[in-house]
């Protein structure tokens, strides 16, 4: 029995992606699934297999740019993009978790392992979101500080990560790189388990509910609307980020509550923050077709998991993947 038939007969039609954090919340209650992180998959068969040469990337089950890459460890680096920024180092990352912050800015958690960028930022501080996105992945992060509480919870989060004031040498003028933050890295790091099923054998995205797409819009009050539209000769979704434009195999939005944050250290202000423990809606566009279904995630240490109307997992194809955390006030479309 294949993940997918074992995953239908253990649920009914909702269920759910993977993203992890640690700020004390109350444990969502018990789904109907059972979610356990996959392990590393590059030690798999089917990884190894996958290329004569290069065996296939954890974060986008696509082979990797060298044989080296696939064993070592994911770098990730949180980013703030206003529309007038002009964000460096999004086209080399396997994964991107956004989440909208002040303003119409956004906050982005870029996570690179498959590739290397030579310079990645601005590098902005260090937000719950992060910790919550990242600790499934076992990144060594890149980060800009951050008020003392938030810094206080990834102290006590299972990841390690370097700062401007820990060593100068890892940052340049506001940017860093994959090559400078793997060096500053401590000894023995993993790489990171596949938070995201990806198809291997040219299955749909979805068994149910599949439906043709060539723009995704998701608004949110105050800012302008993210858009993305399906390059067909290029088989990639496009989408404005601050003044660039950034490709994706796969866009995902999982809908959840955002509440405000408090912060009184270094400065007080008040800050927008996504809950991405729990379940919710999520809608998917992957190739030139959508679906829509459930996500969960049970807590910190798991991985998120996607789930299409009928119970099947969602199967993105191959590639890099954005993943947006959109309130539950926002308007998500696709046509």
């Amino acid at each position: 029995m294949n993940r997918r038939q074992m995953l239908r007969a253990a649920i009914a039609p909702a269920v759910v992606l993977g993203v992890g954090t640690g700020c004390s919340e109350p444990e969502p209650k018990p789904g109907k699934v059972q979610v356990v992180d996959p392990g590393d998959v590059t030690s798999s068969p089917s990884a190894a297999s996958a290329s004569p040469t290069l065996p296939k990337g954890p974060l986008t089950g696509a082979p990797v740019s060298t044989p080296a890459a696939a064993t070592r460890q994911a770098v990730a680096v949180p980013l703030r993009v206003s529309p007038a920024t002009t964000p460096a180092g999004l086209d080399a990352a396997d994964l991107v978790y956004a989440e909208f912050a002040e303003a119409d800015t956004l906050h982005l958690t870029a996570v690179f392992h498959s590739k290397d960028a030579a310079k990645i930022g601005p590098v902005t501080e260090i937000r719950p979101v992060d910790i919550r996105s990242l600790t499934v992945l076992r990144p060594f992060v890149g980060y800009n500080g951050g008020p003392t509480g938030f810094l206080t919870q990834f102290e006590n989060s299972d990841l390690d990560g370097v700062t401007p004031d820990n060593d100068s040498k890892v940052f340049s003028g506001g940017y860093t790189s994959t090559a400078a933050l793997l060096k500053a890295a401590p000894k023995g790091g993993q790489p990171p388990p596949a938070p995201i099923d990806h198809t291997t054998d040219g299955e749909a995205l979805a068994t149910r509910d599949l439906a043709p797409a060539t723009e995704l819009t998701v608004t949110v009050s105050g800012g302008p609307p993210m858009v993305w539209r399906y390059d067909q000769a290029e088989s990639v979704w496009a989408g404005r980020i601050g003044k660039v434009t950034v490709t994706a195999a796969s866009v995902i939005v999982l809908t959840m509550e955002y509440r405000t944050l408090d912060v009184r250290n270094p400065s007080p202000r008040s800050l927008p923050s996504a809950n991405v423990f729990g379940e919710g809606a999520v809608l998917a566009v992957s190739g030139p077709n959508s679906a829509k279904g459930r996500w969960r995630k049970p807590g910190l240490p798991l991985v998120c998991t996607l789930a299409d109307t009928g119970g099947d997992l969602l199967r993105p194809q191959p590639g890099n993947a954005w993943v947006i955390y959109a309130p539950t006030t926002a308007k998500v479309s696709v046509k």
